[in-house]
């Protein structure tokens, strides 16, 4: 997959009309925003047509909103162009949102960038907005700011017995520890990537040796708690292999009160070494909250029974 990277102002122009362009931030890629992807790949089939797409390296509303929730991504960028590359996008063009992009006006938008992407239609969400804070615009009214220059082709609400599928609605879920809900309205196994660095050695100390993750990039992540999780090893000897395991987000704390947060992953029946190696971490399922233990042979206690909960989740996947 081409990867284009768009600033503001707009300097790129593609001199061909081959593209059919979905639009949006996609964050998470759920299961709406791959209904829109699925759209403009049917129309690119059907039209003999190439599928691109057009994104954002971070999101247009941490830049207005002060959530600081809102600047961790569900899906980071590398990520995200990784599993746009895996859907068949032939070209992702990113643009670098700034406050100056984010200003102008939904006109300048279409004139300046929509109509120089080499699109011979644009797929969207039915409620995706552009243009300023002052003067921003819906699908309804790009046909108008088009002006004939491409097709536009809204897709409807995807949702389900809860209603509408939203990177919001993922988010909660995220931020409650619900990774069973969520993966449902992503339609994949929730993830982090990064590379195995190493911890304190307290794992090890107590049996259930574990590896400790340094994210690529930065994330938002699931609630401090335990889960049940499975890890792929993406460089390395053992890369592509997959190993079930149990993960912590958490402050050991019953090894004291001021413990940096880490993420702490134990593999079953594992004891090669990874340091420095890059591995995926797919979160499976809650376990339990996070407890501050009287005593090392508590927490031992505790952590086998998480493995046997974990092993009976995973054997059910």
């Amino acid at each position: 997959m081409k990867i284009i990277n768009l600033q503001f102002p707009n300097t790129y122009e593609n001199p061909k009309k081959e593209f059919v362009l979905a639009m949006g931030y996609f964050d998470g890629l759920h299961l709406g925003h791959q209904a829109v992807l699925n759209k403009a790949k049917d129309l690119a089939e059907k039209q003999q047509l190439k599928l691109a797409v057009l994104t954002y390296d971070q999101s247009p509303t941490s830049f207005y909103d002060p959530d600081p929730a809102l600047k961790f991504p569900i899906l980071p960028l590398r990520e995200k162009l990784a599993m746009l590359a895996d859907l068949a996008v032939d070209t992702s063009y990113v643009i670098n949102y700034s406050l100056d992009f984010g200003s102008q006006s939904p006109q300048s938008y279409v004139d300046h960038y929509l109509t120089k992407l080499g699109a011979i239609a644009v797929v969207a969400g039915f409620d995706h907005t552009y243009g300023s804070l002052a003067k921003k615009a819906d699908m309804d009214h790009l046909p108008g700011y088009a002006a004939g220059r491409f097709q536009v082709v809204a897709v409807n609400e995807f949702a389900d017995f809860s209603g509408k599928i939203s990177s919001t609605r993922i988010r909660q879920l995220l931020i409650k520890g619900d990774l069973r809900a969520a993966n449902a309205l992503l339609g994949y196994q929730y993830q982090t990537v990064g590379k195995v660095v190493y911890g304190n050695q307290i794992g090890r100390k107590l049996g259930f040796p574990t590896a400790n993750l340094s994210l690529n990039e930065k994330q938002l992540l699931p609630k401090t708690a335990v889960y049940a999780v499975r890890t792929k090893i993406l460089t390395g000897r053992l890369a592509g292999h997959f190993f079930d395991g149990m993960a912590s987000i958490g402050h050991n704390q019953t090894f004291g009160d001021d413990n940096p947060m880490t993420i702490e992953i134990n593999l079953f029946a594992f004891s090669a070494d990874i340091y420095n190696e890059k591995i995926a971490v797919f979160w499976i399922d809650y376990l339990r909250e996070q407890v501050k233990y009287s005593n090392v042979t508590e927490l031992i206690s505790q952590l086998k029974q998480d493995q046997i909960n974990s092993q009976r989740i995973l054997g059910q996947k």
